[in-house]
């Protein structure tokens, strides 16, 4: 009696299990950064239970393992999965991989042993190497190369162009205009300008931009015989504010005027440093404050106290969120790239010329682009339009 029972539970158990995938296939994918390997395999071909769900078993020491689950439930109606073999893009992935595809039949919810999907009905042993791609030939990136192609053609053209004295019309930005206007006010009133570059690290590309426009404002003031008071929160940034200044100076034929204790670092801490500069308003009076760079919550408490010195007040920041504080307290706000702009409409250098108006070209055939792609999208709703317009679509 009892081995008719052990048959008869064999017999039910046979008739559960489904049979394991056929056609195991491992291979690096079109396009993949060598970190991914892609798996695939068909259903089984014998009669027998439908799979509820796959589970995708990994080594990497050999064939016969030791095994760890990858995914434990699949969906019984897919084929393929994309396994990440790594995230460490140092260390790298190993240099081959096996890997077996178990069908399941029990609920894909059960959280089951490596050695209970084993006994399941489990592929051979497959293996992968994993393998990144050196050129990436996608459509899109084909796209991104000719747009990058164009940028630096277009680059090359207007410097040519800006060099051969052939002249480049850049729109007329009024807060642009008023740097000028506000430090000639301050030579009238034989008060100081005030430069605040921001208060992000010196790397931050708006601190740069910051530097290179203080270039030029205290090539200005030099030859204007003003003075310029130079507020630092980073160290760095105080040290490379001193050189930009003093080589604008220099330029500007006066390099015993300027004195480096005008360049000044207040503090690392971002109130310290808000309620110093306000110090140095309240105390030297400046005509004329320049705000340009990243400035976060700090940013109305300097153009509120500017406002109530009677300053003329010049801000210029890409954060987005500050901007609204700067509108409403300064004479002339520069809203986001208006600020990286400001270096090649002051100095009129051929290369700076040529990559304003390159980005400009650009932004005008993104905009037709995304026109386009919106439009074609829309009406069309098709798989090819939308691999076309997406970086790394289709690997």
């Amino acid at each position: 009696m009892t081995a008719l029972l052990a048959l008869l539970l064999a017999l039910v158990a046979g008739i559960a299990q489904a049979s394991a995938p056929t056609d195991v296939s491992v291979r690096a994918p079109s396009g993949g950064d060598g970190l991914t390997l892609e798996v695939s395999w068909k259903r089984p071909r014998e009669a027998g239970s439908e799979p509820t769900s796959y589970a995708l078993l990994r080594s990497d020491a050999g064939p016969e393992g030791p095994w760890t689950v990858v995914q434990a439930a699949v969906a019984a109606s897919t084929t393929t999965f994309v396994d990440q073999v790594t995230d460490d893009v140092w260390t790298g992935p190993a240099d081959r991989y096996w890997y077996r595809v178990v069908a399941r039949t029990d609920d894909p919810n059960d959280e089951l042993s490596v050695s209970n999907l084993l006994a399941m009905a489990a592929s051979a042993a497959v293996e992968g190497i994993p393998r990144a791609t050196f050129v990436k030939t996608s459509a899109a990136y084909i796209h991104l190369a000719l747009l990058i192609l164009a940028i630096a053609g277009l680059m090359m053209l207007f410097t040519r162009q800006a060099q051969a004295g052939h002249p480049i019309f850049i729109r007329r930005i009024p807060g642009i205009d008023a740097i000028e206007e506000g430090i000639g006010r301050a030579t009238e009133m034989g008060r100081p300008v005030l430069y605040v570059p921001g208060i992000d690290e010196l790397q931050d590309i708006q601190t740069i931009a910051s530097m290179l426009i203080l270039g030029q404002v205290s090539k200005t003031v030099a030859e204007y015989g003003s003075e310029i008071v130079v507020s630092c929160r980073i160290p760095v940034v105080r040290e490379v504010a001193d050189e930009v200044v003093k080589a604008g100076f220099f330029e500007a034929g006066f390099p015993d005027a300027h004195d480096p204790a005008n360049v000044r670092f207040i503090s690392s801490d971002q109130f310290a440093f808000t309620a110093g500069t306000n110090g140095i308003i309240h105390r030297e009076k400046p005509a004329t404050n320049l705000y340009l760079g990243r400035f976060f919550a700090e940013s109305l408490i300097l153009a509120e106290t500017g406002y109530v010195n009677q300053s003329i007040q010049i801000a210029g920041t890409a954060e987005a969120s500050q901007l609204p504080f700067f509108v409403a307290a300064c004479d002339y706000t520069l809203i986001g790239e208006e600020l990286f702009a400001v270096s090649a409409y002051l100095s009129r250098d051929p290369r700076l010329i040529s990559s304003l108006k390159a980005s400009d070209y650009i932004k005008i055939y993104v905009v037709v682009m995304l026109v386009i792609g919106t439009m074609a999208a829309t009406f069309f709703n098709s798989d090819a339009i939308q691999l076309a317009f997406t970086v790394g679509g289709g690997g």
